[in-house]
């Protein structure tokens, strides 16, 4: 009995064992022709190489081996009315994957393309593609602080007030142009009021990161962009998550300690100023935490 199961293991094994062996001595040399192939060939490569990746019969490193990750992340660079869902799914695994080092995603320079991506699925309500986009921003965001002295990653909001209190403006960040996300502030406020509450959660953890990646810009572009806080917050009266309120709050608290402790000069409508006071007074009253 115990020689019939084993042998039965092994068949159910064998199968597998083959998709991996096909996927790495053939697939994966003809990767790079086929993505440079005609319509629809490279979004079926894409496709597939995603798919295999996310059945691990593909290794990040084999990748790697290959030499081609700014090739996969070539589709970020072209008209995005050609993007497909498989080629953001394709850099988020590269990017998320630790085998992949940080000082290769900096060097790709892709980061305004990837807010500018975000801005544009946002616009577009490309639905498929915000979650993936946004899963995107975030990698590249935890890339550019997780190598910092005392950086400890956490998803509450507290993390703008973890490690050293200065540490965040004066350390160079791992990936050189991550200060470029401080221009989609805007779209990552939006996305925070989501009904959809992955989009929520995922929108506003990326505020809080950038944050503490870039915290000039994040506080410039966050205080230019208060009437959309003050939309924010009067959502969270009406069953916005606890957390999201909780984030943008400490985001708000953190600008204000920006903006004074640099003596940054901006425009700021007052009467926004004054509705987010307002709105922040019945908040005083709910369980919310306020830190600001």
């Amino acid at each position: 009995m115990v020689l019939f199961l084993n042998e039965a293991f092994e068949d159910e094994q064998r199968p597998a064992e083959e998709l991996k062996s096909v996927s790495n001595v053939h697939f994966l040399p003809l990767y790079p022709s086929l993505i440079e192939d005609e319509d629809p060939i490279p979004m079926y490569a894409q496709k597939l190489l995603v798919m295999l990746i996310e059945c691990n019969y593909i290794k990040i490193s084999d990748i790697l081996h290959m030499k081609a990750v700014p090739q996969c992340f070539e589709s970020l660079l072209g008209d995005f009315s050609t993007i497909n869902v498989s080629n953001v799914m394709l850099c988020l695994a590269l990017a998320s994957a630790p085998e992949l080092e940080t000082r290769i995603l900096s060097q790709l320079k892709v980061v305004r393309k990837i807010g500018n991506l975000l801005e544009f699925v946002h616009a577009k309500e490309m639905e498929d593609f915000i979650e993936p986009t946004l899963g995107l921003c975030r990698a590249f965001l935890l890339r550019s602080v997780s190598s910092r002295t005392g950086f400890v990653h956490s998803k509450q909001p507290t993390l703008l007030y973890d490690g050293p209190s200065e540490s965040s403006a004066d350390q160079q960040p791992s990936i050189k142009d991550i200060i470029d996300f401080g221009a989609n502030v805007g779209v990552l406020l939006e996305l925070s009021k989501s009904c959809e509450v992955n989009i929520a959660d995922l929108a506003s953890e990326c505020l809080v990161l950038l944050f503490k990646a870039a915290p000039r810009e994040a506080t410039m572009n966050f205080l230019m962009n208060l009437y959309k806080v003050s939309v924010l917050l009067e959502t969270g009266r009406h069953g916005t998550s606890h957390l999201v309120v909780e984030r943008v709050l400490h985001a708000l608290g953190f600008s204000c300690r920006q903006y004074l402790l640099h003596s940054m000069i901006l425009s700021i409508c007052t009467s926004d100023t004054a509705k987010i006071e307002a709105i922040i007074s019945d908040l005083r009253g709910s369980n919310i935490k306020k830190h600001c």
